[in-house]
C-alpha cells in the first residue's frame, strides 16, 4: 500500500539532524532550502537562507552571479557550512559557474540522496 501523501521536510530533517552532528555548536549554517526553517531547528544552529532578503526567502536564483554573491556575502558574515537538500541541489547542475565557485571555495563533508552538505573555506582553493 502507498502512503496518501509524502512527509515534505523530510530531507530538512535528516540534513539538520546531520548537521548537528557533524558541526560544532556555533556553525553558522546557510541554508539553500526554500526559506524553510526546519534545517535550522533540527541541526540547533544559526544561520541564513541563501538568497535571502531582509530574513526572508527571496525565490530561485535569477543567475549565477547571484548566487556566488549572497555565498560569499554570507561567508563574509561568518557562515562556515552549506546545505542543499534535494530542493534545491538541481542548483548546481542549474548554475555551473556557482557550482564551480563552490568546488574552489569550500569542501564536501556529506552526501546523500536528502542532501549535501559542505564546509566552506576562506578563500578559492
Amino acid at each position: 500500500m502507498r502512503p496518501l501523501y509524502r512527509p515534505s521536510a523530510v530531507e530538512l530533517r535528516a540534513a539538520g539532524l546531520e548537521l548537528r552532528k557533524i558541526t560544532s555548536p556555533h556553525a553558522l549554517v546557510i541554508a539553500a532550502d526554500d526559506g524553510d526553517p526546519t534545517v535550522f531547528y533540527y541541526a540547533e544552529r544559526q544561520g541564513w537562507h541563501l538568497l535571502e532578503k531582509d530574513g526572508i526567502y527571496n525565490g530561485n536564483p535569477s543567475d549565477n552571479q547571484q548566487l556566488i554573491v549572497d555565498l560569499d556575502r554570507l561567508r563574509g558574515r561568518g557562515a562556515t557550512h552549506l546545505v542543499f537538500t534535494t530542493n534545491t541541489v538541481w542548483w548546481l547542475d542549474y548554475y555551473p559557474e556557482f557550482a564551480q565557485h563552490l568546488g574552489q571555495t569550500a569542501t564536501p563533508l556529506e552526501a546523500t540522496s536528502q542532501f549535501r552538505i559542505y564546509k566552506l573555506t576562506g578563500a578559492t582553493k
